[in-house]
């Protein structure tokens, strides 16, 4: 029988591009020919795929990592029988411990293109659209098959089996932080809960307190006002008594007495009645009417809660720290020196100017325009053809790529914040305020964003939480560029002074001042291969190259050459062209380099 599948397939006039279809033929007559059979699986059975898109129920025992399939004993057989397959790689289905592994093979770019070829020159996988397209020029382009030679002992392999392994340990010490965490959440609710309860006893016995404190003041009231009220009782009766004793005599004369006696004893009340009269009136001046009342103070109203439950938090104590550097399969030569720059084109700018670019991954331009209001976050290809734009919130002046992601963050120097954008979508992101004044030049370092100042301040920053974790004084004006160098060695950051003292700066991330360069307005700078500096000075219209050491080495272009008032100035990934944005022309100027 294989034989006669194989005779089919050679014979057949599809050639290879029908493989799935004479493959499929021939296995349908394979499985019309075999009895089926129902088998009970475990439940952990890793099942035959092309069986089961018949409908059948196989157990799988190969696995194809081309073809992406489990596969049983007949349909491995078959496998093997057909010529365009017989090179695939088939691992037992227990080395994939019941996992499934897909190789990415579409272009991104291209729908419905498969990746073919490798290009040295933009260390990418490309298709031959791309080709076509993007990488005429490109002189070191591959097939896979041919580049992938020698990867199982190649330095990316190993570099990236590095990382994966710190990434998974990372993962793991993370897990178990966050699990940490949750339980100390949990016994800090606990205690939490306690000392609330405490403070409600607390509370409670203070009441108490004052509770018996009123009920006291209340009992000596009560005890005043009753003496002075028995006394008031005692004044108010003997008045009654004399009174009445008055009216006795008076009512006895009357009836009983003679006329004189009468009037006799009428012309002796007359001074008593006065002064009882007087007596009554100053005793009545200095009664009151007693009553005893409570006024609450409006502490429920007041008080409307016992405390404040706040959130103390820190960072993670979890470490990652991203590679300074993934080698490709195959290494991109080190650049010489340039030593030309012709011109090769200029692209205009309608309004605006270009304050900061950066070169992406796959060798696209990102720019930031401070001078309008929308659309003021552009991606450009290498060729300067525009992209997509967006709209920040806010006038951005500097922009970083963040490493080992698909962002990049902008300063908004207006609005003293910092924002993330999608660099595949061109879409803004999380924005975070900084405790920065008008915030210009930006780099990212692993896990901190390093941001400058217009007070010559160099600020640190978390780059989740925004905490300003050190700040360096580096001049007195605007640090409007910012350009990191890291090796196995050295850490320092390359620095732009416009105004002030109008110096280039080499520093360490500690704030050591490794050297200064003056330059004649320095807006903005890049850095080659070698380690020099490229300085575009503003003022004088020029481009300053700097040697590693910082000494003035060569200037590279001039007003002559088309600079004017030139501010951003960026290095393709392959350092085979430059871009120079220039404000009073409002062009970007693309250069060769040589």
């Amino acid at each position: 029988m294989a034989t006669a599948y194989r005779e089919i397939w050679e014979k057949s006039p599809l050639g290879s591009t029908g493989f799935h279809t004479v493959y499929i033929l021939v296995w349908c007559l394979k499985l019309k020919d075999r009895p089926y059979k129902r088998k009970k699986m475990a439940s952990k059975m890793v099942m035959c795929n092309p069986c089961s898109r018949l409908n059948k129920s196989s157990e799988g025992i190969k696995y194809c990592t081309d073809c992406e399939d489990s596969l049983c004993t007949d349909c491995t057989a078959l496998h093997s029988a057909v010529k365009i397959l017989a090179s695939h790689h088939l691992v037992d289905v227990s080395v994939t411990n019941g996992n499934t592994f897909n190789i990415k093979k579409d272009c991104n770019d291209h729908d419905g293109m498969c990746l073919e070829f490798y290009c040295s020159d933009h260390d990418c996988l490309i298709c031959r659209t791309c080709i076509a397209n993007t990488h005429r020029t490109c002189g070191k382009i591959q097939p896979i098959d041919v580049a992938a030679k020698g990867c199982r002992s190649s330095a990316m392999l190993e570099d990236i089996t590095k990382e994966v392994t710190k990434l998974l340990n990372t993962t793991k010490e993370l897990v178990v932080d966050r699990q940490g965490n949750k339980t100390r959440v949990g016994k800090v609710k606990a205690t939490l809960l306690k000392q609330i309860a405490k403070f409600r006893q607390d509370i409670n016995g203070h009441l108490d307190q004052l509770e018996k404190k009123l009920i006291s003041e209340v009992d000596t009231i009560d005890k005043t006002i009753c003496e002075k009220a028995c006394h008031d009782l005692c004044e108010a009766d003997k008045r009654k008594n004399d009174i009445k004793d008055m009216w006795q005599q008076v009512d006895f004369y009357s009836k009983h007495g003679s006329e004189s006696q009468l009037f006799i004893h009428l012309n002796t009340l007359k001074s008593d009645i006065s002064k009882q009269a007087r007596s009554l009136q100053d005793l009545i001046k200095g009664l009151e009417v007693n009553d005893i009342g409570f006024e609450p103070f409006d502490l429920i109203s007041v008080i409307k809660s016992f405390g404040s439950v706040k959130v103390e938090s820190t960072l993670c104590t979890v470490a990652y720290q991203h590679p300074k550097h993934l080698q490709a399969q195959i290494q991109v030569s080190r650049q010489q020196v340039p030593s030309k720059f012709d011109f090769e084109k200029k692209v205009e700018i309608h309004s605006g100017r270009i304050t900061c670019m950066v070169v992406t991954n796959d060798n696209k331009l990102l720019l930031c325009n401070d001078d309008i209001d929308k659309n003021n976050v552009s991606l450009w290809t290498e060729t300067g053809q525009h992209l997509k734009s967006c709209t920040v919130d806010g006038k951005p002046f500097g922009v970083a790529i963040v490493s080992g992601t698909e962002e990049a963050v902008v300063t908004l120097r207006d609005v003293n914040s910092i924002q993330f954008i999608n660099i595949t979508s061109v879409t803004p992101g999380r924005r975070i305020d900084i405790n920065v004044s008008n915030p210009h030049g930006i780099a990212v370092i692993r896990d901190r964003v390093v941001v400058g100042s217009a007070k010559g301040k160099v600020a640190i920053i978390n780059l989740i939480s925004g905490h300003i974790l050190n700040t360096l004084n580096i001049g007195s004006r605007n640090i409007t560029s910012i350009i990191p160098f890291l090796d196995d060695t050295d850490e320092r950051l390359y620095c732009c002074e416009y105004g002030g003292r109008n110096v280039v700066s080499c520093i360490t991330l500690d704030g050591t001042r490794v050297f200064s360069c003056s330059v004649n307005g320095p807006m903005a700078l890049a850095l080659d291969t070698q380690g020099n500096s490229y300085v575009t000075g503003y003022i004088s219209n020029d481009l300053h190259r700097l040697s590693p050491d910082g000494k003035e080495d060569n200037l590279i272009l001039t007003e002559a050459d088309g600079l004017s008032r030139p501010l951003a100035i960026a290095f393709n990934k392959t350092y085979n062209k430059m871009y120079i944005s220039n404000t009073n022309a409002r062009n970007v100027t693309i250069f060769n380099c040589k």
